[in-house]
């Protein structure tokens, strides 16, 4: 007999796997680590359906999902969509008098200086907010009864227009949640159990209703994206042979299981990214650096991050769209809609822009010849020469003629040609960039010091006034 107990002439035992998956608007990234130590590293194009790529990225890696003890999972998709504003119909019900909480708010502007700049609108519109009579006290006491014919007639509109998804936020509902969860049981009745319905009180149980409604609404138009994302995602494993939990990273930089992430879907809107912020301060103390700013820029968002002193930044109180909290505990990080699949835009008056909408992997940008006709930063350096043929590994391959048939849309209206236009739109998608880090950084009264270069990085730094380094982390 062998030392570890096998037969002789018997099969090495086989090495056990932990697996890590990080789905992006464009690429998913595989990272494996065996028994044995072995890393393995595989990268493959998005799909429409998040879970394909899952498990073609497992089977680009040679997985084995028998062998899989360990699956942890990041993803984009609930940042995305509230990036890119993709929901399916949702609604909110609220009490008779708040139907406008949502885009009152704290009665604050983005831009104090700008009276006539518009904050992005509410993740639900005006039209598909509904009231109903009802009222309780800051006691919890009851001053007025739910009217339940109103609620009814409500949920028999809300049936009609074939809405996903209902937000139940009631005033003061924090205190006493009686009216919320009877309202929530008349739309699970007339409804049916495939609309997904979320109260307030059990969302987000505190005082100011303007983050508590915020919170519960965009939870409720990502519960439709996100609960069959995480059946599907645990189906499919388990038909695979994975015996185990999936564990999905959630916003304070843990992890939840598929039956949680259905429950708080809006935890899920910053799971990517707090990855991606733990990692560049991981790499950072690495190179002896305590102080880091960490850019992720993906197909979709780019996220910057901040790390002083050894330690990521937490708040209970983020955005992906200014103006519109989600109140869950985060990691901090910046979100703007600036990728490789970011588009690059005219306004009505004519000014160049870019993103936050982004062509994604479906149907991408024109180089992928899958149907994309809008010219994205990727086109761009694809034309000035800056990306090759191929992404990721060959599986990708891009055509040049069809990104420059696309940027005539840019080139044309505003008289210049094509190497040009391409300058200019990734122009802005940096200074959108490097605006983002400033907010996160001199905004808030960081980089008072240098800034150096990471060890063996032959880039030299710019210099700022003061002592201690800092160094900038950037994954492309």
């Amino acid at each position: 007999m062998s030392m570890d107990g096998a037969g002789i002439g018997s099969a090495p035992k086989r090495a056990r796997t932990r697996l890590a998956i990080d789905v992006g608007g464009t690429f998913t990234d595989v990272f494996v680590l065996d028994s044995n130590g072995n890393q393995t590293v595989a990268k493959v194009p998005s799909t429409a359906n998040p879970i394909d790529a899952i498990m073609n990225g497992a089977e680009a890696a040679d997985i084995d999902w028998h062998d899989v003890e360990l699956f942890t999972h990041g993803t984009t998709v609930a940042t995305n969509a509230l990036i890119t504003r993709n929901f399916k119909p949702a609604a909110m019900v609220t009490t008779k008098g708040f139907r406008d909480v949502l885009e009152i708010g704290r009665g604050t502007r983005e831009d104090p200086w700008d009276a006539y700049k518009e904050g992005t609108p509410p993740y639900v519109h005006r039209r598909d907010r509904f009231v109903v009579s009802e009222r309780i006290n800051y006691r919890g006491e009851i001053i007025e009864p739910l009217d339940e014919d109103q609620a009814r007639e409500v949920a028999r509109i809300l049936k009609k227009r074939n809405v996903t998804a209902v937000a139940v936020c009631f005033i003061n509902a924090y205190v006493n949640g009686e009216h919320e969860q009877r309202m929530a049981e008349i739309l699970a009745e007339e409804l049916g159990p495939e609309v997904a319905i979320t109260t307030s009180h059990e969302t987000h149980p505190e005082i100011f209703e303007d983050d508590r409604f915020s919170t519960t609404v965009a939870n409720t138009i990502l519960a439709p994206i996100i609960r069959p994302y995480a059946r599907d995602i645990d189906r499919r494993t388990t038909e695979a042979g994975y015996e185990a939990d999936v564990l999905l990273l959630h916003s304070g930089g843990g992890v939840m299981t598929p039956a949680t992430a259905e429950k708080y879907a809006a935890r899920l809107a910053a799971s990517g990214i707090a990855a991606g912020a733990i990692a560049s301060k991981y790499f950072a103390e690495l190179c002896g650096y305590s102080n880091a700013i960490g850019l992720d820029m993906g197909g979709t968002s780019a996220d910057i991050s901040l790390a002083e002193n050894g330690h990521l930044r937490t708040t209970d109180k983020w955005e992906v769209d200014w103006g519109h909290p989600i109140c869950f505990p985060s990691i901090e990080v910046l979100t703007i809609g600036a990728g490789g699949g970011s588009i690059s835009w005219l306004d009505k008056a004519g000014s160049l822009r870019n993103g936050p909408q982004s062509a994604g992997s479906v149907p991408g940008p024109a180089c992928y010849k899958a149907g994309g006709t809008e010219p994205t930063n990727t086109d761009a350096n694809i034309i000035l020469g800056r990306v090759g043929t191929t992404l990721a590994g060959g599986k990708k391959s891009l055509d040049r003629d069809a990104a420059l048939t696309a940027m005539h849309k840019i080139a044309d209206p505003l008289g210049l040609d094509l190497v040009e236009a391409s300058l200019a739109t990734l122009r802005v998608a940096n200074a959108n960039m490097a605006d983002a880090v400033r907010l996160i950084s001199i905004a808030r009264g960081q980089m008072k010091h240098s800034i150096a270069r990471c060890r063996g990085c032959p880039v030299e730094p710019r210099v700022r006034s003061g002592g201690g380094p800092w160094v900038a982390f950037v994954r492309l």
